[in-house]
């Protein structure tokens, strides 16, 4: 199993920083989430640069929109692209909003019926992800098969394989055990997008929230997970000081290794 540490959680930061704090917190790589640094020529080689910190194991395929490289559906070709270039396994992506009226991406989405087959992803895994409510009144549900089992049944229909979001599923009052048993038994499950959440707060910090974590982790390790696990919180809940940053990140990673079973680095 890899700890990942997603690179959206500290976005602000130059690329390479994150990818040295992430090394420095002890993190077995990076989760890479395109943004629109990627419309410059130049920056994919930074970001090989950067795999010599880290390798990148997974690819979080851009929600906003890259202008370089279109619609969505493109988006994800173009990330393909990138992930064959970088050696990752994993692409990552969500599914269609009919509240960003991404229509395009959703005619594309309605019409593939193999998605690995079509998206030309040989050798790298495509995985969906499952999405949340919005907001902290109507709680609206903003994307296609926003019912992870309605997602769940899609993406086998369909040759997907899953990221399964804890604090997406959190939006919903679902247990988050019950929801990666459900994930988990497809036999597609590839990673898991870590942190706690309240009922009005997201992607907080394991222990800030209401998220049984122990009981989650320890149902990954009882059951035999051993695919990648991934720390993706809100850019709020980590200090800006490096000392500090690194200090935190590497608590949130002893924890998830205490309860995964693994060795805890030093």
């Amino acid at each position: 199993m890899k700890v990942l540490f997603s690179t959206g959680c500290l976005y602000y930061l130059p690329i390479k920083d994150i990818f040295l704090v992430a090394k420095e917190a002890g993190y077995d790589g990076c989760d890479l989430v395109i943004n629109r640094h990627f419309n410059r020529p130049d920056y994919l080689d930074i970001v090989k640069e950067c795999c010599e910190i880290l390798p990148v194991y997974s690819i979080h395929a851009p929600f906003l929109k890259i202008d370089a490289w279109g619609n969505k559906t493109n988006a994800i070709v173009q990330t393909v692209r990138i992930a064959k270039e970088l050696n990752a396994g994993i692409i990552n992506f969500h599914p269609p909003s009919w509240f960003s009226a991404e229509l395009v991406f959703f005619r594309s989405f309605r019409k593939i019926e193999d998605f690995q087959k079509s998206l030309g992803s040989e050798g790298i895994r495509l995985t969906i992800e499952n999405m949340p409510l919005v907001g902290k009144k109507l709680m609206l549900m903003p994307y296609i098969l926003n019912d992870y089992k309605d997602l769940i049944e899609y993406g086998l229909e369909r040759n997907l394989d899953f990221t399964f979001d804890t604090t997406h599923l959190g939006t919903f009052g679902v247990d988050p055990v019950i929801g990666f048993l459900n994930f988990f038994k497809t036999g597609r499950l590839k990673n898991v997008h870590i942190s706690d959440y309240t009922d009005t707060e997201s992607h907080l910090f394991l222990g800030r929230g209401i998220m049984p974590a122990a009981k989650l982790l320890n149902t990954m390790r009882r059951l035999g997970y051993d695919e990648m696990i991934t720390l993706e919180v809100s850019p709020e809940e980590l200090p800006r000081t490096r000392q500090w940053m690194v200090k935190m990140m590497r608590y949130q990673l002893s924890l998830i290794r205490l309860h995964l079973g693994l060795d805890n680095h030093d």
